[in-house]
């Protein structure tokens, strides 16, 4: 990796408006060289918004746009020196893999032997020099990919922009190209920005998310950290897949709280930020931090609905005494089977740092 290639990128308090309706709620985000991050949310949330505001499409209502430490506000996107993949790829179908990647050398007035050069160096990196003279509408989905790859990395863009660049792909292609964007952007040294909807996608590949919803920034952090400790209500259920219990917070004691459930019984947790005793809240275990037990103590009782076997894991849905469905994931020993629906079983977390707990919605 050439950490020196790409350069840092600060949006400082970002705010976009449309009319009455406000698609960027003062987002700052602080990019460092080198670094892949994810902006995560669905639609709607303002991600593909702050892109275009990073490319010059539109001009944000306020806030600051800072590549390598100068402000770029002003400047054209020709001059932003970004280079953008985009959903489509936006290829030239007339012309062939070398002269779509050349191309924005060739309107830079890059010399053409330097530009030559440069094009068959990007070639290689994406490894497609054997196809330089096919033409583009020739080639697969993800080799197009590769050739709007090397065509944005071949102007040494300060920040790569990428806009949805897996959606066109099959679901069996996409994480091969994942990968291999990963390891040309390593490889590249780049800044780059990625916007999805994809949760697997953005924890896969960043190493920062920034999840958004409403326009407003909820977490930025590791792909870990945003899994295993969200940060708010709204990351725990976009990002990942949870269980939610109903209750009213009993005690919090350092980094440690108790929930009393709305269905009976205690459950430890970690402590809740900003909440104190008596608050409304919801407890939530993701069901791979949720174990079955033999002991009816301290444990939810309930009853098999079904069972999912995924390969290495099963996956049952269990409906406990009070009527809440929750799911749990358990390693798949070989040759073992889900367990019977109405089999009788008691569940309880792994461990009370497993057990976010929110305000209740």
């Amino acid at each position: 990796m050439n950490p020196a290639a790409g350069q840092s990128l600060t949006l400082d308090d970002i705010v976009h408006r449309y009319a009455a309706s406000t698609a960027v709620d003062h987002v700052t985000l602080e990019v460092k060289a080198g670094e892949l991050v994810a902006l995560l949310g669905p639609s709607g949330c303002g991600k593909t918004t702050l892109l275009r505001i990073i490319a010059g499409f539109i001009t944000q209502t306020s806030g600051k746009v800072v590549i390598g430490g100068k402000r770029i506000d002003e400047l054209p996107p020709a001059r932003r020196d970004v280079g953008i993949v985009f959903q489509n790829y936006a290829l030239f179908p007339h012309m062939t893999v070398a002269q779509n990647v050349g191309y924005g050398l060739a309107a830079r007035g890059t010399e053409r032997n330097a530009a030559r050069k440069r094009t068959a160096e990007m070639l290689e990196m994406v490894q497609l020099g054997h196809l330089a003279d096919r033409l583009t509408k020739q080639l697969s989905g993800g080799q197009q990919q590769r050739v709007a790859l090397a065509r944005a990395l071949a102007i040494e863009p300060r920040v790569l922009l990428l806009d949805e660049p897996f959606s066109a792909l099959d679901k069996s292609l996409r994480l091969d190209m994942q990968i291999e964007i990963k390891r040309i952007q390593r490889a590249a040294g780049t800044t780059a920005i990625i916007v999805t909807h994809d949760q697997e996608e953005a924890l896969g590949m960043a190493d920062r998310v920034a999840v958004l919803s409403q326009g407003k920034l909820e977490q930025f952090a590791p792909p870990s950290q945003v899994y295993d400790a969200p940060a708010s209500f709204f990351v725990n259920q976009f990002v990942g897949t949870a269980n939610v219990l109903p209750g009213t917070l009993d005690s919090v004691t350092g980094d440690s709280a108790t929930v009393r459930l709305d269905g009976g019984g205690l459950l430890a947790a970690r402590a809740p930020i900003g909440l104190a005793p008596g608050a409304k809240v919801v407890a939530c275990i993701r069901p791979e931090n949720m174990g079955l037990v033999d002991s009816a103590d301290g444990a939810l009782q309930g009853t098999v609905e079904f069972g999912m076997p995924l390969g290495a894991i099963i996956v049952h849905e269990i409906r406990t005494r009070d009527g809440i469905r929750m799911k749990l994931s358990e390693a798949r020993a070989h040759g073992t089977a889900a367990r019977e629906t109405g089999t009788p079983v008691w569940l309880r977390p792994l461990s009370p740092a497993s057990v976010a707990v929110f305000a209740a919605p």
